[in-house]
């Protein structure tokens, strides 16, 4: 007679349906097994023997059912797991894309559908070249194909625009990987680098600015004129070493509108007056007016400033000298 022991083990090893999920299923399951060796063995199992196959079955079912507890935590773990995930994911402060062989938008979080100012929906199944700038096409381009023959992770910057056509600077970095069914596709880090390239060429811009105005600080302080230049308000920002060592005071205490108490009294009303009205009209400012020299005299000057102004027109400074006209030398030359 087959021991109690084979009997279970032959029920326990045969192909059967699924896991067991819940112990209503496991109860049938174990009837099933119970009263299959009970119609094969029912003259033959000992009270003994079939209380052993009755304590079999409650360890299986204790077992299955601690089997299913650990799977229900698993689950469970793993949904908080895919839940925390798509959290970094969507609010993550750089952009992320997925971009298919053929160059569209196959995912993207929600921080990349606003730094393109368009809904997620929306930019799925969307060509990211619909995005770049024309003039920065060929980059892309470029950039695309040295990853997909190199097949090593690229970063590289470019222009885009959003929907109302504002451009702004990215930084891309890109690498191969695959979706879950093999397919080669491109996984984007995308990070906005507007405020950074802004800084960059207003630095540019600055030094260029530095470097023009230091050769041009040099020619004017080579002149034998008092030279001095202003903001687009008219108030003096710069004095040479010519009007300084003439008046024989700083250069702080002559910038703002600290030079108008080296004019002549009789003089000084009409200097404003003629200087404040060509600020306001953007003209050239003419004229001849008395300057103290530091012993206190007061020779006569020939006055001229030029507004110097943006691209746009706009004056932004303005560069003036002052020729001595009591020199005969410099009068004959003026007139």
């Amino acid at each position: 007679m087959p021991d109690s022991h084979d009997a279970v083990g032959a029920g326990s090893s045969r192909k059967g349906p699924p896991p067991i999920s819940s112990p209503e299923a496991l109860r049938r399951r174990a009837d099933e097994i119970a009263n299959a060796n009970a119609s094969k063995q029912s003259d033959e199992l000992s009270p003994a023997a079939a209380q052993e196959v009755i304590h079999s079955l409650r360890v299986h079912q204790i077992e299955l059912e601690l089997q299913n507890e650990e799977l229900r935590r698993a689950q469970e773990a793993l949904e908080l797991a895919r839940a925390r995930y798509f959290d970094l994911y969507d609010l993550a402060p750089v952009s992320y894309f997925t971009i298919g062989e053929n160059g569209l938008i196959l995912e993207v979080n929600l921080t990349g559908a606003q730094l393109l100012g368009v809904s997620r929906e929306v930019l799925v199944n969307q060509p990211l070249s619909l995005f770049i700038l024309p003039e920065d096409q060929d980059r892309y381009y470029l950039a695309s194909r040295q990853l997909a023959t190199t097949g090593n992770d690229h970063g590289f910057e470019l222009r885009m625009a959003k929907t109302d056509g504002r451009p702004f600077w990215v930084w891309i970095q890109a690498a191969i990987g695959e979706d879950e069914e093999g397919t080669p596709v491109w996984r984007m880090v995308m990070t906005d680098i507007t405020y950074r390239k802004t800084a960059e060429q207003a630095m540019r811009t600055a030094d260029s600015l530095r470097d023009s105005w230091t050769y041009y600080r040099q020619i004017a302080e080579a002149l034998p004129q008092l030279v001095w230049t202003s903001g687009a308000d008219g108030t003096w920002e710069y004095v040479g070493p010519q009007w300084m060592r003439y008046t024989g005071f700083p250069e702080a205490e002559q910038l703002g509108l600290g030079w108008a108490r080296q004019l002549h009294p009789d003089d000084r009303p009409a200097v404003l007056v003629e200087w404040n009205r060509a600020v306001a009209a953007g003209t050239m400012f003419d004229g001849e007016f008395r300057i103290r020299r530091y012993d206190g005299i007061f020779r006569r000057f020939k006055w001229r400033a030029v507004p110097l102004r943006s691209e746009a027109g706009v004056v932004t400074k303005w560069f003036g000298t002052c020729t001595d006209m009591d020199d005969p030398e410099v009068a004959e030359e003026i007139h």
